[in-house]
């Protein structure tokens, strides 16, 4: 199924996170329920606890009198960057942890994430908005298959 790509957003927060300031991660595609800014990460990322100031899909670590309004945002899980940035995050969960999966047969399998849907899996791009939030999952060794399937093997 492809979901019409479509940029509208939503904030699912009611109420403002600790700081005062909603959360990124709850910034969401309308149709998919994925997160707009925050980046994919599988359980155990790094705790970030503070508030970012993001523009244009890029955020920095920031207080709050330095962001314009609209801007603020509070990121509990990231991590900052070489270059001065803040990548936020949300986790999904392991695909073997909820699926049989066998030991890899490939010698140099690649970790990222997935979209499985009706048994079938594929590369997960945050921009295609193909792909509904549970359908996402981390793959610790995986391998795209030659119809462009990608196909998750046990670490």
């Amino acid at each position: 199924m492809h979901i019409a790509t479509q940029l509208l957003i939503t904030t699912l927060m009611t109420t403002p996170a600790a700081s005062g300031a909603p959360d990124l991660c709850e910034v969401v595609h309308t149709a998919t329920g994925v997160p707009t800014i925050c980046e994919v990460h599988k359980v155990g990322a790094p705790i970030y606890d503070g508030n970012v100031c993001c523009s244009d899909g890029a955020c920095s670590a920031a207080q709050a009198s330095a962001c314009r309004i609209g801007q603020l945002y509070y990121c509990e899980l990231g991590a900052e960057t070489s270059s001065g940035g803040v990548v936020c995050y949300f986790e999904v969960p392991n695909y073997c942890d909820v699926f049989a999966c066998e030991f890899a047969p490939t010698p140099d399998p690649q970790e990222g994430s997935m979209c499985c849907s009706q048994g079938i899996c594929w590369d997960f791009n945050i921009n295609t908005n193909d792909c509904e939030l549970g359908d996402i999952f981390w793959c610790g060794d995986g391998a795209t298959n030659a119809d462009g399937t990608v196909s998750c093997f046990d670490e």
